[in-house]
């Protein structure tokens, strides 16, 4: 069972060959080339993109009613975990919506109302140049959420993750807000309009590469010459690499990995610890093509023995001895632990994020 998944071909490798990118790159020039040409101040350029978030957050609703095979991963309610079923995603999504919306309600009264920004100067957003730049930013992510509509809805994907993507946005937004005040009060207005389009540069590239991977997910496939292993025994079995376009990586490893999972009946909250972490390196830097790969993984003879050994002088140890003690006082506290293995590949990406893949092995 594959746990998760994540892949992403390199900012540069691959990049303008994305209709919806190369689109989306275009309504941005639209919007600097107006915001240059017409003077505008941070209000007005903090306005536009306000919109483009407010319309990425309406196809993102759509997004999650239109998937198909989804995982709640993570995910739980109050009376357990979520599962993935039909009603669980018509509920997120709508909790989305109403989420999503409160915020930005917020952040536009922030706009208007906040005295350090001034809307009377340089322009208005009645503009008919502001219109035009938010439809292309409309018709920009319909286009994106048409193009990637049936890939979308076909592949996994985690329902709490896209919810989350969107939210990248409010964060140069907030940033912004806060700082750009002060830098006005200073009399550097510059100071946060340079401010705000860093940050909001780097948001835009953080989503990108975030959904970049999980759009591309499943393109490293594992499959092991046996279901269930023992102390002692060599884990072997295939490797596959199945990228469409070359990825450049530092290198590509693989680890057997071992983890002690605590939970706690208060809370029910989680937390790994890994006891034991063994890696192998496949290969080296080059750029990384459809291939496979032979796994070689040892796993230790005394593998159950670490694990025995972790829970006696670990941090459930401890737990468990804070936890007798509230007993004393008629607080029950209920902790539990169980072991994890499982292998995950690297694929070591320069000045970016790693890819990465995790598959469950069974020790018996």
């Amino acid at each position: 069972m594959v746990n998760s998944a994540s892949d992403y071909e390199g900012f540069g490798s691959g990049f303008l060959s994305d209709h919806s990118t190369l689109f989306l790159l275009f309504a941005n020039f639209i919007m600097i080339f107006f915001a240059i040409y017409e003077n505008w101040n941070l209000l007005t350029i903090m306005f536009i993109y306000w919109c483009q978030s407010v319309i990425i957050g309406v196809f993102t609703f759509f997004k999650i009613l239109n998937l198909k095979n989804f995982s709640t991963e993570g995910m739980r309610f109050s009376n357990g975990p979520a599962l993935p079923t039909t009603g669980t995603k018509i509920g997120m999504a709508f909790f989305f919506l109403f989420h999503y919306g409160f915020f930005h309600f917020g952040y536009f009264f922030f706009l208007i109302a906040n005295p350090f920004f001034d809307i009377s100067s340089q322009t208005s957003f009645t503009g008919l140049t502001i219109l035009i730049v938010i439809v292309v930013f409309f018709i920009n992510h319909l286009f994106s959420f048409l193009y990637n509509r049936e890939k979308d809805a076909n592949k996994k994907q985690n329902i709490g993750k896209v919810m989350m993507f969107p939210y990248i946005r409010i964060i140069p937004m907030h940033l912004t807000i806060i700082f750009g005040s002060f830098f006005i009060m200073a009399g550097s207005p510059q100071i946060s309009l340079i401010l705000f389009l860093i940050l909001k540069t780097i948001a835009d590239v953080a989503m990108h590469i975030i959904e970049h991977r999980e759009s591309i997910a499943n393109k490293i496939t594992i499959k092991l010459n046996k279901d269930i292993y023992s102390p002692g025994e060599k884990i072997t079995g295939k490797l596959n690499l199945e990228f469409s376009r070359p990825v450049k990586a530092q290198s590509l490893k693989v680890a057997f990995i071992a983890e002690k999972i605590f939970t706690q009946s208060s809370n029910e909250e989680s937390r790994h610890y890994r006891f034991y972490n063994h890696e192998e390196t496949l290969d080296g830097e080059k750029a990384y093509e459809s291939s496979t790969y032979d796994i070689i993984l040892q796993i230790p003879s005394d593998l159950l023995i670490k694990s025995n050994d972790f829970s006696q002088t670990g941090p459930f140890a401890t737990a468990k001895k804070y936890s007798e003690k509230l007993q004393k006082w008629s607080i029950n506290i209920y902790l539990q632990e169980y072991d994890r293995f499982y292998i995950k590949v690297i694929l070591d990406i320069p000045m970016s994020l790693d890819i990465t893949k995790t598959y469950d092995v069974s020790i018996s």
